[in-house]
């Protein structure tokens, strides 16, 4: 038997075999889908996860604020000394003046706190220094850097407590959706083995009579489980389209929703599936192909007498 014709038999052996238990084939494949659903879910929280986080870390900042009575030679200075850290991204200096004018704007409306800066009679406010770094991890060494004996004696205070609440609780959140998220998905995995198992150890008592002539007029090993391997391949890869079309059905119709809720941080959502799509759902074709047949193997192994 030429290979064209036995290729083309196996085929033929493989379509025969979906559409006779077509049921069964659809209850494969769905669950092929929702395993890949699974996945892409934990995946899709994660890169929101880290894209939230990216955009929180690009705005946290920490401000030193100065006493009253320090001069504005020397908070120039420290802006100066900060700026000369690999660390620092930028430094920003706001006077005394500045900082009142900013405070009297976020409370226009209030008219208790308003007079009571009247009564006061004097600005309560002293300079700061408003500085972003590099990352986060940085902040510990640039307020070590500030306890210097040349500007530690100046600073009233410095604030970066809020931040690493915000930023603590996003890490903690993406660990628990990641924990979830792979326990869920290793179910639907067991559920998938479950399935294929059973698919083929069917097809084969379905197809035994079959089988058992073609073997008695000498078709070879291969032969007889091309039609079951080439099966699993269909469902992994049908399953693999079917995700992509849903990944990006879905990221297309929220859009506007996403952007709205997660803000700068949507467009690094897109560009992530957008500019690793080949390289995720690649994987996820070679994994789950990888896993049907491990089991389309093992199914044919224990119930196929070769």
């Amino acid at each position: 038997m030429s290979l064209t014709l036995s290729l083309t038999r196996v085929i033929k052996f493989t379509f025969q075999n979906i559409f006779r238990n077509f049921w069964l084939s659809f209850i494969t494949l769905t669950i092929f889908v929702l395993t890949l659903i699974t996945v892409n879910a934990v995946l899709f929280m994660n890169v929101v996860a880290d894209s939230v986080l990216e955009a929180v870390e690009q705005k946290v900042e920490v401000t030193f604020y100065f006493n009253t009575e320090t001069s504005e030679d020397i908070v120039t200075s420290a802006q100066g000394y900060l700026r000369g850290f690999a660390q620092v991204r930028d430094v920003e200096y706001v006077s005394a003046d500045e900082a009142l004018d900013l405070f009297r704007t976020r409370h226009v409306d209030d008219e208790v706190i308003l007079s009571s800066l009247d009564e006061i009679g004097e600005n309560p406010f002293g300079h700061s220094l408003v500085v972003t770094t590099q990352s986060t991890d940085d902040f510990a060494f640039i307020a070590e850097a500030m306890e210097t004996p040349e500007f530690s004696s100046y600073i009233k205070e410095q604030d970066f407590t809020d931040y690493e609440a915000v930023i603590s609780k996003i890490e903690a959140l993406n660990t628990r959706i990641g924990y979830a998220g792979f326990a869920l998905a290793g179910l639907f995995v067991l559920i998938a083995i479950m399935i294929i198992f059973n698919t083929i150890r069917v097809a084969i008592y379905v197809h035994r009579d079959e089988i058992g002539i073609m073997k008695l007029v000498g078709a070879n090993n291969w032969f007889v489980r091309g039609p079951f391997i080439l099966e699993a391949l269909l469902y992994s890869f049908c399953a693999t389209i079917l995700m992509v079309a849903i990944t990006f059905g879905i990221l297309g119709a929220s859009r506007g929703q996403i952007t709205d809720y997660f803000g700068d941080a949507s467009a690094s959502i897109f560009n992530y599936f957008q500019e690793n799509a080949l390289f995720i759902f690649g994987w996820q074709f070679l994994a789950l192909a990888a896993l049907s047949l491990l089991t389309t193997a093992f199914a044919m192994r224990k119930y196929l007498k070769t």
